[in-house]
């Protein structure tokens, strides 16, 4: 009987993680890939779908998070997708050596090792400590080129192009890259002519936990030459973007469903298209249709390339601020431009009563909340006695935004 087998997603322990679901895949099981102290509800196996596959938490749609189900026939058509653009563009995939930094809980992460899987490439986890070491990135790179005499590729996230790229070692190492696929939120301008300027050759692409990561690619040509686009569709993926500029997926490998609310949901409609939570537009390219991100269409943000429900983050911390009895009457969370992050949260805080003393029930929260990821924690928080709520969000978000320009932090 299929079941759901969890694997918990530990950077120091990505071999282990991966032959254990390796292990589930061969028992035809579902793998669900969990972060540290996760605590998801998920699915009981009487109701699980046929087949074998991951289930993966995923942002990518409107209305918040939910549990994507991807099948291992999905994952593998990715990869064989993904490996036919890197043919068109004059690299052979089992000559390629991966180098992978995402979390293997991150469809990002995971589609790397996958792919080295699919393809019998070259593969190497790369740590996050060797991240933030880029002398020792370079140097154990230029090791496997002395070795193997063989392209190397990764993806990365704009955050870490950023803080490669302005270190004489960092960007040495970016400079040896045949393939840098740069995906989980838009690469800033200004980051992009700086790359452009060093001769990097980033590939910015588009995809969604949804559709097993890519499904958009602009070659690293194309980006040097100064398209700020996120390519053209791979040749699995259709693409329909309306006049509202919502966008529309239709691919082989949209998952089998997704798990909310305690209950199986479709993810594509009857004509089997999905309908992604961003904004976009076409743009011409050499003659053709490329697409280029606008935005979300809710009010997510983009956080170092996760997908951050502000509402969420609300709720969870009017749920501590229950618990724990801490004097505070409301807590909006919004997002902020951030020139490393893409954005980050902050939190506007109305308190009980005028008098109290803010920074230590502050400090008491953000010990509270320490152990969340990163992204997760709002970067400043500000003492907003009139705070109040307007059912036109989008323009509650721009007020606040303009509010928080004019006023210092608590923090």
């Amino acid at each position: 009987m299929t079941k759901i087998a969890v694997v918990e997603c530990i950077p120091e322990k990505n071999l282990d993680c991966s032959k254990e679901i390796l292990k589930n895949f061969a028992k035809h099981n579902w793998v669900y890939l969990a972060t540290p102290k996760d605590q998801t509800k998920i699915p009981t196996s009487s109701t699980l779908p046929e087949g074998e596959g991951i289930i993966i938490s995923s942002g990518g749609s409107i209305g918040g998070p939910n549990l994507c189900f991807q099948s291992l026939k999905n994952l593998t058509n990715s990869a064989l997708s993904t490996g036919k653009w890197l043919k068109n563009h004059g690299l052979k995939p089992n000559e390629c050596i991966i180098l992978n930094s995402l979390p293997l809980h991150h469809i990002s992460g995971f589609m790397p090792w996958w792919r080295h899987q699919t393809w019998g490439s070259g593969y190497y986890w790369i740590s996050n400590s060797i991240m933030h070491k880029p002398l020792q990135l370079k140097q154990f790179s230029e090791a496997l080129t002395n070795k193997h005499r063989r392209p190397l590729i990764t993806s990365l996230v704009p955050t870490q192009l950023l803080s490669l790229i302005d270190n004489t070692d960092g960007l040495k190492w970016l400079q040896s890259l045949a393939v840098i696929w740069v995906g989980g939120a838009s690469i800033p301008i200004d980051l992009a002519e700086k790359a452009r300027r060093k001769s990097i050759n980033l590939a910015p692409c588009y995809g969604a936990t949804e559709t097993v990561a890519m499904v958009t690619c602009l070659s690293p040509k194309d980006f040097l030459n100064g398209s700020n686009s996120v390519g053209f569709p791979l040749e699995d993926v259709e693409i329909e973007i309306n006049k509202r500029n919502s966008l529309k997926i239709k691919t082989s490998r949209i998952a089998t469903s997704k798990w909310k609310n305690n209950k199986f949901e479709s993810i594509k409609d009857s004509n089997g298209w999905w309908e992604a939570g961003d904004l976009a537009q076409y743009i011409i390219l050499d003659n053709r249709k490329a697409i280029q991100i606008l935005g979300r269409r809710d009010s997510a943000i983009n956080s170092g390339g996760e997908t951050i429900f502000p509402e969420d983050i609300e709720m969870e911390l009017m749920k501590i601020i229950s618990k724990n009895q801490i004097p505070i009457k409301d807590i909006f969370v919004l997002g902020v431009s951030d020139k490393k992050w893409g954005q980050r949260l902050v939190a506007l805080t109305k308190f009980k009563g005028k008098e109290l003393n803010r920074y230590p029930i502050i400090s008491l929260l953000n010990d509270l909340i320490e152990d969340w990821q990163p992204s997760k924690k709002p970067l400043n928080w500000y003492d907003c006695p009139k705070l109040s709520r307007n059912i036109n969000k989008k323009w509650e978000i721009k007020k606040w935004q303009d509010w928080i320009a004019f006023n210092k932090p608590i923090n």
